[in-house]
């Protein structure tokens, strides 16, 4: 299923529903969430397809290929459901649509039908709830245990009553389980956005506008130098402290270059690959977490770069390439992803008249730092 393809209808109509699953939805419960999502203070992005094709990776390619903000919700023709927020600008949006998501799901059961779901949690969306905790009842929802009939009989009376504590434990654990790990969820994203590098630092590389690029640079690229500044006074562990030094030493040399009027397009890629590499850094200072570079985990930690060409943005996945002869699988965009999956030829950044990977540069000796160690020694043993 295309994920683009699904991403460009969003832009023109909030639902979207497959051929797959025409026919298969009531048609009633579809109109009432459409009604629904047009009064409530952010988009709501709905995608129908048949459950034998619902899966959460394509819910994440749609929201990431759209670009846009709000709620992605993907539903199926019986009883899936599944979420993606993608709320950057504004974070206690973002926080109350979480725990809508969470007073939802604690309000439906498995065997409750996609649609009806969906419906419960725009309900949720048009009238925020506080989040309950863990073991208290959603409005309208009813007492786990509370249909118990006040029989005089105690030896029918205990086996439910039994029966009934043990639901309400398991409730009361998955619902501190989902609290957690949706909030959890909140903060890694806000980290992975706080760094992420603005499309338009890509653009102005590829069309080589180096003064724009050098203003953008200034601007966008703030954040990290107010981490850096913050966190280098902080009381950091060794390993931690290393880790705000490399991210340090990584902007200078992405300046250095951007600063040299003579800077080629390739070294301006390798710029960008040095400016994420040093969020990521600060990203896994404040998470706490061990990333390895060039790989992708499922932390929302900010990705690298693609290694084919930077410039396509950010890695969905990691690969094997002819051109690392040390056998280590190397990040990639999902378009490059798709071209070695069907044979096509490989959309490589140029160092001058032939593909970067065949040259002699740093950045070919180490696949933008996805070989070979860390970049930002080698580029120091290189003399920047």
């Amino acid at each position: 299923m295309d994920a683009t393809q699904i991403a460009d209808s969003l832009k023109a109509d909030h639902f979207y529903i497959d051929e797959s699953a025409v026919g298969t939805l009531d048609s009633r419960l579809v109109d009432k969430a459409k009604s629904t999502t047009q009064g409530l203070d952010f988009d709501v992005y709905v995608i129908a397809v048949d459950d034998k094709v619902l899966d959460l990776d394509l819910l994440r390619e749609v929201a990431a290929d759209h670009g846009g903000e709000g709620s992605f919700v993907l539903i199926s023709d019986t009883t899936q459901l599944y979420t993606e927020v993608q709320i950057e600008d504004d974070h206690d949006l973002a926080m109350q649509v979480m725990e809508q998501n969470a007073n939802a799901h604690a309000q439906w059961s498995v065997q409750t039908p996609s649609l009806s779901k969906l419906n419960t949690l725009l309900k949720f969306y048009a009238h925020p709830e506080a989040v309950k905790e863990p073991g208290e009842p959603v409005a309208g929802q009813e007492v786990p245990g509370s249909d118990f009939g006040q029989e005089s009989n105690s030896s029918s009376f205990a086996p439910m009553f039994l029966g009934g504590a043990v639901l309400v434990l398991a409730l009361v654990i998955a619902g501190v389980f989902l609290v957690r790990t949706l909030k959890s969820r909140a903060a890694e994203s806000r980290r992975h956005h706080e760094f992420r590098l603005p499309r338009k630092l890509l653009d102005r590389v590829d069309s080589l506008q180096r003064t724009s690029l050098r203003d953008d640079i200034n601007a966008d690229t703030s954040r990290i130098v107010g981490e850096i500044d913050r966190l280098q006074t902080s009381n950091l562990d060794a390993d931690k402290a290393a880790k705000v030094e490399r991210a340090l030493d990584g902007y200078q040399i992405a300046r250095s270059i951007v600063d040299d009027r003579d800077t080629e397009r390739i070294d301006l890629a390798g710029a960008m690959v040095l400016l994420r590499q040093a969020g990521r850094e600060l990203a896994e200072v404040e998470s706490g977490k061990k990333g390895k570079p060039g790989t992708r985990n499922r932390s929302k930690l900010p990705q690298s770069l693609c290694t084919i060409n930077p410039l396509h943005g950010e890695a969905q996945s990691t690969t094997r390439l002819d051109a690392d002869s040390s056998g280590v699988r190397v990040p990639v965009c999902g378009s490059c992803q798709n071209d070695l999956q069907v044979g096509n030829q490989l959309q490589w950044i140029f160092d001058g008249d032939t593909p970067y990977a065949e040259g002699e540069s740093i950045w070919a000796q180490t696949l933008f730092g996805a070989i070979g160690g860390d970049l930002v020694t080698a580029l120091h043993r290189q003399g920047r």
